[in-house]
């Protein structure tokens, strides 16, 4: 901006000394366009700014589509960001199912199906992605119940019965199924949950998350004495 306003400014005073002949005018005029240039062009330096910044993202993998957002950018230490729908095609895909000795277990997805299947509540991408992988036939359980989601608990559980009696099942975060679970089932033997086994569950879950994947446990709970209404504090002692 300093070497157009020169530029112009000595042209513009050469000239005016040329036609005009004095020398002082002339200096004043060349003064006034001067003083008039620094507004007229700082829209012109702003942009010029903004796209250099947008220039110095590119370089960092960044696409910025407002040249606006720079300045934003410039005033942030901390960036958090939705990406799904963006650079995601917002849909997930169901990987694994597996046991807590990390094998695959058909029951374990069997168990999510028939949690999801059952749920009347909003399905979200996670119940999509179970229920679309592979079908079960369900005909053989009948719904009793249903303990809707909340963000305080992170869980949902539907109560179904089967030929034995009422059956919880239950799905949600992992730290939150892990605090309600006295229990374990592999290899169709139950055993009684050690503390080294949450442990390794809990640093299983950590590695699977640290390479992108969105990992949700299930349990579930034979009730003996039934009834037709239950409850969040039913969410215990599973298995």
């Amino acid at each position: 901006m300093l070497r157009v306003m020169i530029v112009m400014v000595t042209v513009i005073f050469f000239i005016n000394v040329i036609f005009k002949g004095n020398i002082f005018e002339a200096f004043f005029f060349s003064l006034a366009v001067a003083v008039g240039l620094t507004p007229e062009m700082l829209p012109m330096l702003v942009a010029i700014n903004l796209s250099k910044g947008a220039i110095n993202m590119s370089k960092k993998q960044v696409i910025v589509k407002r040249l606006n957002a720079i300045q934003n950018f410039g005033a942030m230490d901390v960036i958090c960001t939705d990406k799904t729908g963006t650079l995601t095609k917002d849909k997930i895909i169901l990987e694994k199912y597996c046991d807590v000795a990390t094998r695959d277990d058909v029951d374990v997805l069997k168990m999510a199906y028939v949690n999801s299947f059952y749920q009347t509540g909003l399905k979200n991408l996670l119940d999509r992605a179970i229920l679309k992988h592979e079908k079960f036939d369900v005909k053989q359980y009948k719904k009793i119940d249903e303990i809707p989601f909340d963000f305080s608990r992170k869980i949902m559980s539907v109560i179904i019965e089967n030929e034995i009696g009422h059956r919880l099942v239950t799905k949600g975060a992992p730290e939150e199924i892990f605090k309600r679970s006295s229990r374990y089932e592999l290899e169709g033997e139950i055993t009684e949950m050690e503390k080294i086994l949450l442990e390794d569950l809990r640093e299983e879950c950590n590695k699977l998350s640290a390479e992108g994947y969105r990992v949700l446990a299930i349990a579930y709970k034979d009730i003996n004495i039934k009834k037709n209404v239950y409850s969040k504090d039913d969410e215990n002692d599973l298995i």
